[in-house]
């Protein structure tokens, strides 16, 4: 019985496999993709029903603080109160204003993760001198 050494493959199975290598990787970055912009769609859900939730509830707690102060102070200080309140109001929605887009802008940028591996691959591609 003799020892048969494997055959060796030709170009069209190296072709073969460098294509089954690059579909994975491509495959790969794809579900990469796919992962991160599912996590862009909750975080954006997510800050839409805190916005909403806190808009409302924040109006609903302004309006009956409002006219609860406005209802126990004397009848001669209440222009002066409704004038206090305004600008408190106005403050805080300057302030909230703020901190909404510094949120906005301080995320990460989408797909981040997505791009650096695309580049890791095209760097890995460059031919080498």
């Amino acid at each position: 019985m003799g020892h048969n050494p494997p055959p060796r493959a030709g170009i069209l199975e190296s072709l073969r496999k460098l294509r089954r290598t690059g579909v994975a990787a491509l495959h790969n970055r794809l579900q990469l993709f796919l992962v991160e912009l599912e996590e862009q769609k909750l975080r954006l859900l997510k800050i839409l029903v805190l916005a909403g939730a806190a808009i409302f509830l924040g109006n609903c707690a302004l309006m009956v603080v409002s006219a609860t102060i406005v209802v126990l102070v004397g009848e001669h200080a209440r222009p002066a109160v409704l004038v206090v309140l305004s600008l408190v109001y106005i403050v805080a929605a300057v302030w909230a204003f703020v901190a909404l887009r510094k949120e906005l802008r301080s995320a990460p940028p989408p797909f981040q993760d997505s791009m650096s591996e695309l580049k890791k691959d095209a760097e890995w591609l460059k031919p080498r001198d």
